[in-house]
């Protein structure tokens, strides 16, 4: 997910800029793959002894090393991830360290270790925004999915924390079979303590080397129908009152198939051409969710690697399945979703259905609305 989603008119000229100039003015530094919870889905989960055996986390200096390096490239945004970061040692020094290099910083927990120092820090020296990730609507969801006690309690508690010092907070949600149910009850907890909430309801399968637990996504994952479910119900959500007036125009669009004019799905977002990912190795790549082109910044420069980055990018296939298809509007296909997709399920299938079954609901909505 773009941690520049909802940037200010003047930090969008900035980025338009570094996109068009191919300058990384955003990137995400993972920390560490440690983490207090235990979640099914995670990609990148290590115990601390699989951490030691793989070569132990990078020290404090050689991620300021990689900041100066990154901040002379023309960077500015950084999201401090994890893992869970706040187990990082020396977190708080690091992200004051970060902060008085100048750069903007967002950073990804759980909240569940959020305390009323951690509050106080965040408060003195304000990140752009801090993402919380509500795995549930009660303690029950999170022992199930998180396999921890109390994990919705503790969340709940790092959450006011951070309303009652002022820090913006946005939620986001992951969503599988586990805690579907749970989703109108997620939304009513943004209503109710008025933060924003975003959500993910497809599941991808990438999974890290550095990963020894996950378990077998597409059997954890909701079905093809219900993340379309999901994706709707959240418009609904997001749109409001403009909702009817949205569903009838879409359904109405997709009733006649208008096929795409697009040769295939290639890699249209920003990964690899404004904005890069570090994982907690010191391994660069374009986002998250792909693993090449990568780069390693123990043998190389930012500058050296980001250059790879970008020429391998510019040369990467498309994915001619997707060309001219008439599904383009309602499907949320990335170019990293579909590599992973085809890599371990060994086509786009899923993809297809989740498509396939949004323009049935939204045509049924249209019709719906239409008729009233």
């Amino acid at each position: 997910m773009d941690q520049l989603t909802d940037i200010n008119p003047v930090e969008r000229r900035l980025v338009d800029k570094a996109n068009a100039a191919w300058i990384p003015i955003s990137s995400s530094f993972e920390l560490t793959p440690l983490c207090n919870l235990k979640c099914d889905m995670c990609y990148v989960r290590m115990e601390q002894s699989e951490v030691k055996q793989a070569g132990g986390l990078r020290s404090a200096d050689e991620w300021l090393h990689t900041a100066e390096e990154l901040r002379q490239a023309g960077t500015l945004f950084l999201l401090l991830t994890g893992g869970e970061p706040l187990l990082y040692p020396g977190f708080a020094d690091l992200y004051l360290r970060l902060k008085e290099m100048g750069f903007i910083l967002t950073l990804n927990t759980n909240a569940t270790l959020i305390t009323e120092e951690w509050a106080q820090l965040f408060q003195r020296q304000k990140p752009r925004r801090i993402n919380v990730t509500l795995y549930g609507g009660s303690n029950e969801t999170y022992e199930s999915l998180c396999h921890v006690s109390n994990g919705f309690d503790r969340c709940m508690n790092g959450l006011r924390l951070l309303k009652a010092h002022g820090i913006d907070v946005k939620l986001n949600l992951t969503l599988l079979k586990k805690n579907r149910n749970d989703f109108s009850r997620l939304l009513e907890i943004g209503r109710t303590l008025d933060i924003p909430v975003s959500t993910s309801s497809y599941m991808s399968v990438f999974c890290s080397k550095t990963c020894t637990s996950q378990l077998e996504i597409p059997r954890i994952r909701m079905s093809a129908d219900d993340v379309a479910k999901i994706d709707v119900e959240y418009l609904k959500y997001k749109k409001g009152d403009d909702y009817p007036a949205y569903a009838c125009e879409m359904g109405n669009f997709l009733k006649h198939d208008i096929p795409t004019a697009s040769e295939g799905q290639g890699l249209t977002c920003r990964a690899g051409k404004s904005s890069c990912w570090i994982n907690w190795q010191g391994i660069m790549t374009p986002c998250v969710d792909m693993a090449a082109p990568a780069v390693s910044l123990a043998e190389t420069s930012v500058a050296e690697a980001w250059k790879k980055i970008t020429d391998e990018r510019k040369n990467l296939p498309l994915h001619t399945e997707c060309a001219g298809c008439a599904l383009r509007p309602v499907c949320d296909v990335c170019y990293a979703n579909a590599s992973n997709e085809k890599a371990h399920c060994g086509n786009l299938h899923y993809l297809c259905d989740i498509a396939k079954a949004k323009k049935e609901l939204l045509i049924r909505e249209s019709n719906r609305y239409e008729t009233k």
